[in-house]
C-alpha cells in the first residue's frame, strides 16, 4: 500500500494558502521519516490490526502557546515567514505506538471515542543503572552487565484537556492541552464493526502457519531418519564384512545371488498434497499469491493488460483498497490536527475548511507509461485540472503566483 510515495492535496479554496499547507504537511512527514513512517505504520496495523499515532508539538510550539504576549492575526503573517512555519511543522512528532503498551479508555456510549489514552513502557536512560555501580562489580567479582544503562518505568496519561507523565510512579512532568481535543488518531488496518481493534493481517495465519511448521518437521524428521538406502544381499558370501561406496562392484560364482535395494525417501503423495493445500489456504487468507510475490509456476498466459492483472490479483487489489479507506481517514485526522495546532499557536492561521486535504495513493500496478501519458492527455483536453493530471503522473505541480 505504501510501496510508492503517497501526495496530499489540500482542499482550501485560497490557491496560495492550499500550496502552503501542502508544503507544510510534505515537511510535516518527511522530519518523521517520509516513507518510511508510512512502511512503519502499515507493519504495526497488519501485524495488530490497529495503530495509534499520537501528535506530539515540538517546544517551538508550546513557547508560542505558553506565550499570550506573542499574538498573530489572521492577515498579518508576511509571505516571506513559509520557512518559519515550515521550521515549526518539523518540529511537530509523530510517534507510533506500539500496541502492548497502549491502554485506551473508551467512553461507555461510543466505542468509537476515546476519552483517556493511558500508554505503559519501559525507557532506558543514557545515565548508567545503581545496580552496575563500583561496588556492586566489586561483590559480583568484577562482572559488568551487558545491560547497564538504567530503565525506568514510564507511564502517560493523555486527555482532551491536560497530560501527564510518571517515571517510576513519581509525577515528573504535567501540562495543560489547549487543543481542544485529544491528540491521538486511532487507525484500524481492516474496519471490524463494534471493535476498537481492527482485523490484523497475521493473526489468522499463526494456525495455519503452526500446521504447515507441525507437517514440515514431520517431513524433515522422517527424511533424517529413513532416507538412507539400505542393501540385501543373498548368496554372496561375506556381504556383511563388504563396504559400499561408489564405484563398488560385488562378484560371487552363485548365479542364484541377488542384491535388493529398499529404504530411500518414498513418495508419498498424502504428504505433500496436505502441505500444498496448507499454502494455498495461506495464500488465500493473506491475499497474497505467489503471483504477487513474483514466483511463477506455471504458464499464466498473456498478462501485459491491465484487466489481466487486475483479474489475476484481485483478493490482494481488494484487500489493499479495505485498507486504504482506513488509513486515508487516519491520515486526513493527522493532518487536521497538526494545522489546529499551527493555529492554536498563531504560526499559520487555518479555518476548518483550509484543514480538509485529499491524499492520493498511486496504483500498486505496474503501469506503461505511454498509456498514462495518453490517458492524461485526454482527460487535460476534457477539461480536468493541470495541476491534477501532473499528480496523478506522478510529478510535483507548481502554481503559478
Amino acid at each position: 500500500m505504501f510501496g510508492k510515495p503517497i501526495s496530499f492535496v489540500s482542499k482550501s479554496p485560497d490557491g496560495q494558502k492550499s500550496a502552503e499547507i501542502e508544503a507544510i504537511l510534505k515537511a510535516l512527514f518527511a522530519a518523521n521519516g517520509a516513507i518510511g513512517f508510512f512502511q512503519d505504520m502499515a507493519v504495526l496495523g497488519s501485524v495488530y490490526g490497529f495503530v495509534d499515532c499520537l501528535v506530539r508539538p515540538g517546544e517551538e510550539i508550546i513557547e508560542r502557546i505558553s506565550s499570550s504576549s506573542q499574538t498573530l492575526s489572521p492577515g498579518s503573517r508576511k509571505a516571506g515567514d513559509l520557512e518559519d512555519v515550515l521550521q515549526s511543522a518539523e518540529t511537530i512528532g509523530l510517534e507510533l505506538i506500539e500496541a502492548p503498551r497502549a491502554l485506551p479508555v473508551l467512553d461507555e456510549n461510543d466505542y468509537k471515542k476515546i476519552r483517556y489514552y493511558v500508554q505503559h513502557f519501559y525507557q532506558k536512560k543514557n545515565s548508567l543503572s545503581k545496580k552496575n555501580s563500583f561496588l556492586s562489580r566489586i561483590f559480583s567479582g568484577g562482572k559488568r552487565s551487558s545491560n547497564s544503562r538504567q530503565i525506568v518505568a514510564v507511564t502517560e496519561i493523555s486527555s482532551d484537556v491536560a497530560y501527564q507523565r510518571y517515571e517510576d510512579k513519581q509525577l515528573v512532568e504535567q501540562a495543560q492541552l489547549p487543543w481542544g481535543f485529544l491528540p491521538v488518531v486511532h487507525i484500524q488496518n481492516i474496519a471490524q464493526p463494534y471493535y476498537y481493534e481492527g482485523l490484523s493481517d497475521v493473526e489468522p495465519l499463526i494456525p495455519l502457519q503452526d500446521e504447515l511448521n507441525t507437517r514440515l518437521s514431520d517431513r524433515a524428521s522422517r527424511i533424517t531418519f529413513q532416507s538412507f538406502k539400505m542393501y540385501l544381499g543373498k548368496g554372496i558370501e561375506g556381504f556383511e564384512d563388504k563396504p559400499i561406496s561408489p564405484g563398488r562392484m560385488w562378484y560371487t560364482d552363485n548365479p542364484e545371488a541377488t542384491i535388493e535395494e529398499f529404504g530411500g525417501d518414498a513418495s508419498t503423495p498424502s504428504e505433500g498434497l496436505h502441505i500444498a493445500e496448507i499454502r494455498e489456504a495461506l495464500d488465500k487468507a493473506s491475499g497474497v499469491t505467489p503471483v504477487v510475490a513474483g514466483v511463477l509456476k506455471n504458464k499464466l498466459g498473456n498478462l501485459t493488460s491491465a484487466v489481466a492483472l487486475r483479474l489475476t490479483l484481485m483478493g490482494m487489489l481488494s484487500k489493499n483498497e479495505r485498507k486504504k479507506f482506513t488509513y486515508n481517514e487516519g491520515l486526513k485526522r493527522i493532518c487536521r490536527m497538526v494545522l489546529a495546532m499551527l493555529d492554536t499557536a498563531n504560526i499559520y492561521k487555518t479555518s476548518e475548511m483550509d484543514r480538509e486535504v485529499d491524499i492520493v495513493f498511486p496504483s500498486p500496478l505496474p503501469e506503461n507509461m505511454m498509456e498514462k501519458l495518453k490517458e492524461a492527455q485526454i482527460k487535460k483536453e476534457l477539461g480536468v485540472p493541470t495541476e491534477q493530471v501532473l499528480r496523478e503522473l506522478g510529478y510535483e505541480a507548481t502554481r503559478e503566483s
